[in-house]
């Protein structure tokens, strides 16, 4: 899983003109969309960015940084999480995505894995937990 929403967020970074690595950064902060993945792998993934990103984003996306917060956070989730799908096609991994919720500033979500990434100075995470439900 990590390696599929590493290049997917490589890939959302570069449309963008950003360049992105991989960091180690343990205080998790932002606003966060939640997406579901069902089919052959069963995940929740919650994609996280701070205010700096989302500002870096609109303004690459708009020109300005007039946005709403809940939009873009979401849409930014469904760029990303919609790529993994891709990029999971690739290696014969099929699955279907969920319309991203939006879940507010991040609180104490629980995990099984992180991807912290950094682009522009600033760092986003990328979330995930096996949904066993299914």
């Amino acid at each position: 899983m990590d390696n599929i929403l590493f290049k997917s967020c490589e890939n959302f970074a570069n449309s963008l003109g950003f360049n992105i690595v991989k960091c180690e950064d343990e205080n998790i902060r932002g606003f966060v969309a939640e997406v579901d993945i069902k089919g052959d792998l069963n995940h929740k993934v919650y994609v996280v960015l701070p205010k700096e990103k989302l500002d870096m984003i609109s303004e690459a996306f708009f020109g300005d940084k007039d946005y709403d917060i809940e939009d873009l956070t979401k849409e930014v989730a469904n760029l990303i999480v919609g790529n993994s799908n891709v990029v999971a096609a690739e290696e014969n991994i099929n699955f279907d995505i969920s319309v991203p919720k939006y879940l507010g500033e991040y609180k104490n979500i629980d995990y099984d894995g992180k991807i912290c990434l950094k682009s522009n100075g600033v760092n986003f995470f990328v979330l995930y937990k096996e949904n066993k439900e299914e």
